[in-house]
């Protein structure tokens, strides 16, 4: 099977190439036009496109919608109208207008800023133009920094780096080791078209949830609540029936630190 990987260098894309290295790097996709998307699709002819190029900075996409729309509806939609299979994702921002407490299901959707406005436009119209596309709202995701790969702030890094942070001690959200992200992808490309909830669950707060890995990893960091903000945790219920099973949120740290051994060094 050939697979085409966009955003091949960024941090889900990176993981996904070292988890799958037959894959195909796609070139940057920024500031392509239609007719290029369909002249990279005839040059490679992929049976299977992996979409992970984005511009996923909430305040980026305020600041600049008209390059959101572009990175964040337009190129998947030109992926999608190529016939080829495509799996894009997307995100849980899709819940941040939700009016219920969650656990979140599929149809749910209610964004409350413009990247997750986006998003959930680029699910419609890429299943309207291809019904077998596959779109995967994924959480909030960590992993130690790749060698000469960028590596954003995230939730592992940011409680290893920082002296003090704020959570929600009344927010749920789940946090995903990148790696099982990439592990499952190709499990993810079989799932007949539509929208996945993809990632681990989690029972905590984010504040316990933080809590729990600063005194496993003895972290000296000062943890304060941030606050009400809005619940974001999703029920994967559907990917499970399919046979995709994520560690909880909880489980997948343990294997990521024994991954890095993060254990024995906060010994």
């Amino acid at each position: 099977m050939k697979i085409l990987v966009t955003g091949a260098r960024g941090f889900v894309g990176a993981r996904i190439m070292d988890e799958w290295n037959e894959a195909i790097p796609a070139p940057s996709l920024r500031g392509a036009n239609e007719d290029a998307i369909r002249q990279l699709l005839d040059t490679v002819d992929p049976d299977v496109i992996i979409h992970t190029a984005a511009i996923s900075d909430i305040p980026a996409c305020e600041k600049n919608p008209d390059a959101s729309y572009q990175a964040n509806v337009e190129i998947p939609v030109w992926l999608a109208k190529t016939g080829v299979k495509l799996v894009a994702f997307s995100t849980d921002q899709v819940y941040s207008g939700c009016n219920d407490e969650g656990p979140y299901r599929e149809e749910a959707a209610e964004p409350a800023n413009l990247y997750a406005r986006h998003k959930l436009e680029m699910e419609r119209r890429t299943l309207e133009a291809n019904p077998n596309t596959v779109l995967l709202r994924a959480t909030w995701m960590y992993d130690m920094p790749i060698y000469r790969i960028a590596n954003r702030g995230n939730f592992l890094v940011n409680m290893l780096r920082n002296k003090e942070l704020s959570f929600s001690s009344t927010q749920h959200r789940a946090v995903t080791y990148v790696r099982e992200v990439a592990y499952h992808i190709m499990e993810a490309a079989s799932l007949p078209g539509g929208v996945y909830n993809y990632g681990s669950e989690n029972e905590f707060t984010m504040m316990d949830t933080a809590l729990w890995l600063k005194k496993t990893l003895s972290l000296p960091i000062m943890i304060h609540d941030a606050g009400l903000l809005h619940n974001l945790w999703m029920d994967c219920s559907r990917i499970k029936n399919n046979g995709i099973h994520f560690n909880s949120t909880l489980d997948g740290l343990r294997e990521c630190m024994e991954d890095y051994g993060l254990c024995e060094i906060s010994r």
